[in-house]
Parts: structure tokens; sequence; C-alpha cells
């Protein structure tokens, strides 16, 4: 029973260390989670600028955050504007406090403005993201959609340069084409009834043209016939 007692001790003693090592960590943490560091200072004029605020709050302490906002219209009648810094060292905080808070700011038309300093409800920070350069910058001329369109575009502009006789000497090509792939009975029986249409049509041109030819060669004969006989 002794030896047991003797055994469970220093486990005891272990286990009171790991407690006591995980409060003061958690004691550190909340300590780290308490500091505040951000401030906003509130019910600046309406009519006040960034730069104009910045003016007045020269010499700034040290700060990597600095975020204004001018007056929002809809919250009338409380049209103020605020500022939000997040300062680097708690001392610089109560300096800027002891500074600022009552401080009478003066707009325009002389209307006076105290000011509030107080901890921002909201203590974290806008991160600034580093923006990445793009990898396609400058690789246009490589890429293969944009060589398949410029090699569209020059060819639409050869098709504009050209006359209107060769764009419809390629319209009707295209057309011949397009008709001669589509072959069906019905399509065939088509162009050659057509073709024996154009072809009588054409028989009959010639022969009006023979017997056109026919009379005026009479008509000559007969004129040249009555000069003769006058003579």
């Amino acid at each position: 029973m002794k030896e047991d007692k003797e055994n469970t001790k220093p486990k005891e003693r272990k286990g009171e260390q790991e407690a006591g090592e995980e409060g003061e960590k958690s004691e550190k943490l909340k300590e780290k989670k308490e500091v505040l560091s951000k401030v906003v200072i509130r019910r600046l004029p309406p009519s006040l600028t960034k730069e104009q605020l910045e003016e007045h709050l020269q010499p700034l302490p040290d700060h990597d955050y600095f975020e204004f906002f001018s007056n929002d219209s809809s919250l009338f009648p409380h049209m103020f504007s605020r500022a939000y810094i997040n300062f680097k060292s708690q001392d610089d905080i109560v300096l800027f406090r002891d500074r600022f808070d009552g401080y009478v700011f003066i707009d325009h038309r002389g209307q006076e403005y105290p000011a509030i300093v107080e901890f921002a409800p909201f203590q974290k920070v806008a991160k600034k993201k580093s923006k990445k350069k793009d990898s396609k910058i400058g690789t246009i001329e490589d890429d293969p959609e944009y060589k398949k369109f410029l090699d569209s575009y020059t060819l639409d502009e050869e098709k504009l340069t050209s006359t209107p006789e060769t764009l419809l000497e390629e319209i009707e090509a295209k057309n011949k084409e397009m008709i001669a792939k589509k072959t069906t009975p019905l399509l065939s029986f088509l162009k050659n009834r057509q073709r024996l249409r154009d072809e009588k049509r054409e028989e009959r041109r010639r022969r009006e043209l023979e017997r056109k030819r026919l009379r005026e060669e009479e008509r000559r004969k007969w004129k040249e016939d009555e000069k003769k006989k006058k003579k």
C-alpha cells in the first residue's frame, strides 16, 4: 500500500504542473486577445475630408491602418464623418485619446463638432491583398483562338475589298457546289427537266435567229433586184 501511495504522488505532481502550464497559456492567450489597438474617432464634421483630417492629426503616431469614412446622408440628422486608426503602441493610443477626445473641429460654416475617441467595436484590420501578376499578360499573340480570329478577320477584309462581280461569282459557285452535293432522285429529275427545257429554249432561239437571218437576206436581195429594175 505504501508503495502505491509513493507511486501516485509523482503522477499527481505532474498533473498539477501540466494544469498550471495550461492555465498560464490560456491567460497569455486571453491577454493577447484583450489587447485593443484599433480606435475610432467619431462625430467629425460632415464636410471634412481625409486630407484635412490628416492635417489636424499631425503628428500622427506609428500606425498600420488608417481608414476614413465620409458622412452618410441616409443617417440624417446624424451625418458625421469618422475614421479608424490601428496603432502599434498602447502608449500612443493613450496620448492620441488625450489629444483628440473632446477636440473641437470647426467646419467651413463655423459650426463646432466635438470629437469622440474610443476603441473600435470591431478590432480586426483589413489586410492588404497582394496583387499577383497575371501569367497570361502579353501572351495574347500566341493564343490559338486569337490567331484564328486574325485569320478570319483578314479573310473578311479580302472579301470586302473584292468587286461585286467576283462576289456574285463566288456565291454562284458555292450554290452550285451545294446543289451538286445534294443529289436525290427528285432533284436529279428536276435537273434533267430543267436541262431539257433549257435545250429546247436554246433550240427555239437558234431557229428564230436563223429565220430572221433568212428574212433579212431575202429583203436585201429584193432591194437589189428593185434597184436593178429601176436602172
